[in-house]
């Protein structure tokens, strides 16, 4: 035998020599899933297939995220088999090398143990994942509320309740860095990594949006308005209400003619958010119904509850008041709650306002006995506009 055919039939057999101690391949990394936990007996998540007695390995439709990524043999870190890199998405892999850093996306992967050559070949775009999480968020410090996108760069979340606390933005359900933001501002502004969490000082229903490029974030309410040939607008401009919470939204003397009245969301007939109704003065409104029909000319007085739907449609112009001897508030001044009667017709709305006039609680009961709460409001005057079928009033209040 020539030297050249022995060289070369030992060269084979140095290779099937080292592939035959490479019994299984896989993808490690928190790009992966995760890390190995080193637990005695742990086989990898994502094993590689061979069709050659392990010189190419493949994996198909593998699920990654922004993250790093590794080849490793035998599950197991014992060298020489583990295999690092340097470059996304082809590349030579190097024994004991850093992670090969992983782009979000479904990929088909080959791995070549013999020229150590790697591709990742990209299959479908995934966008990262992007959550809120915090005591201010539904989930607390327990689970992530994850927010939607389109492009893996906006991110948004539509009538999420938050309420007083901390927040966070950070991606893939996990701290690590770059990919979890706090900040200091509110309701906007520009995120920093690994700050503190954002304050959120009131409870209520957010729209919340944040720009995983720039950082740029914000806290909103829905924009609720009414529409309709009986409003302002007509059918061609929306007339929108106020809110303090983004779910009770009042408008106060507002002129209406004739005709029909809807609520909807963000200018727009995109479902859920857009209502209508039968029921004057109050109801529960329907979602994609038709339009509340106003019977005839003249100013009111509306609200209208996101989460529950319902409604007040009230004259502001009403000449008749309650009888103040029907109709009690008790306590007054109250600690945490004020209690309103009526002996004889049921109260179809109480609108709570500050002395600047912004209405900062709702009560849509229909009923002879209502109670709000007080609690969290801060001591001073306040006063109440209570509406029945025949008419409107408004009370002082008092809370310690």
């Amino acid at each position: 035998m020539n030297k050249k055919l022995l060289l070369f039939v030992i060269c084979l057999m140095t290779i099937s020599f080292a592939n035959a101690q490479i019994n299984s391949m896989a993808i490690v990394g928190d790009g992966a899933g995760g890390w190995p936990t080193n637990v005695v007996g742990e086989v990898d998540a994502h094993q590689m297939s061979t069709a050659d007695g392990g010189l190419h390995w493949t994996i198909n439709n593998l699920a990654l995220t922004n993250g790093s990524v590794k080849f490793r043999g035998n599950n197991s870190w014992a060298l020489p088999y583990n295999w690092g890199g340097t470059t996304f998405l082809s590349g030579t892999a190097v024994v004991d090398g850093a992670g090969i850093t992983s782009i979000s996306g479904i990929y088909n992967v080959t791995f070549n143990t013999n020229t150590l050559a790697y591709t990742f070949e990209l299959q479908q775009v995934t966008f990262q994942v992007i959550s809120i999480f915090g005591d201010a968020t539904p989930g607390a410090w327990t689970t992530d509320t994850d927010m939607t996108t389109t492009d893996g760069n906006i991110y948004t979340l539509k009538k999420v309740t938050l309420v007083p606390g901390a927040l966070k933005f950070r991606g893939d359900h996990s701290w690590t860095l770059p990919y979890n933001w706090g900040g200091t501002d509110f309701p906007s502004g520009t995120a920093v990594v690994d700050a503190n969490g954002i304050t959120i000082p009131t409870a209520g229903s957010y729209n919340v949006t944040f720009n995983k490029t720039t950082l740029a974030y914000s806290f909103t309410f829905q924009v609720i308005s009414i529409f309709g040939d009986a409003t302002p607008g007509s059918w061609t401009t929306d007339t929108d209400m106020t809110t303090a919470d983004g779910n009770n939204y009042t408008l106060t003397n507002v002129a209406l003619i004739p005709g029909a009245l809807k609520f909807r969301g963000d200018h727009s007939w995109t479902l859920p958010y857009n209502w209508g109704g039968t029921d004057l003065p109050s109801g529960t409104a329907v979602i994609d119904a038709n339009g509340f029909s106003i019977p005839s000319a003249g100013n009111y007085n509306i609200s209208f509850n996101v989460a529950t739907a319902a409604y007040s449609i009230t004259s502001a112009l009403a000449t008749k008041s309650f009888n103040a001897s029907k109709f009690s508030v008790y306590p007054n001044p109250a600690k945490s709650s004020w209690n309103f009667s009526s002996s004889n017709e049921n109260i179809e709305s109480i609108q709570i306002v500050d002395i600047l006039g912004k209405t900062i609680r709702s009560s849509f009961s229909k009923s002879k006995f209502v109670t709000v709460d007080a609690s969290g409001l801060t001591s001073g005057i306040y006063f109440a506009k209570i509406a029945t079928a025949s008419g409107t009033s408004t009370v002082k209040l008092i809370k310690d």
